[in-house]
């Protein structure tokens, strides 16, 4: 949603500013004591003062990038795969089945004695 997007001004009112500036998030590390933080910041800045110990001496640092995604399987990972929730969905159902039983038998007069 677009901030201030729903918003009329009445009389003398005034809409409020919408900012569309991307923003990265960079990580820093303090030459003091060694704490690493990540912060919201103008793109290019090189370094923050510390979030732990608020010294003036840290540099931005290079994070390590998260492993990639995998979206595509190949067509024996599908067929695995495909096996495996066969597999569950037949013992889900047999699971399924053997307790509706149960609570039948149990709520049956005579207790599931035949009736």
């Amino acid at each position: 949603m677009i901030p201030g997007a729903g918003f009329r001004p009445g009389r003398g009112e005034r809409r409020p500013p919408v900012y569309y500036r991307n923003v990265p998030i960079y990580e820093f590390r303090c030459l003091a004591c060694g704490e690493r933080f990540e912060e919201l910041v103008d793109a290019g800045t090189s370094s923050r003062p510390c979030a732990d110990c608020g010294s003036l001496e840290t540099q931005r640092v290079l994070s390590a990038q998260a492993a990639p995604l995998k979206l595509a399987k190949s067509a024996g990972e599908r067929r695995a795969q495909e096996r495996k929730n066969a597999t569950l969905r037949e013992r889900t159902k047999a699971d399924f089945k053997a307790r509706r039983k149960r609570a039948r038998e149990a709520r049956s007069p005579g207790g599931g004695a035949g009736g």
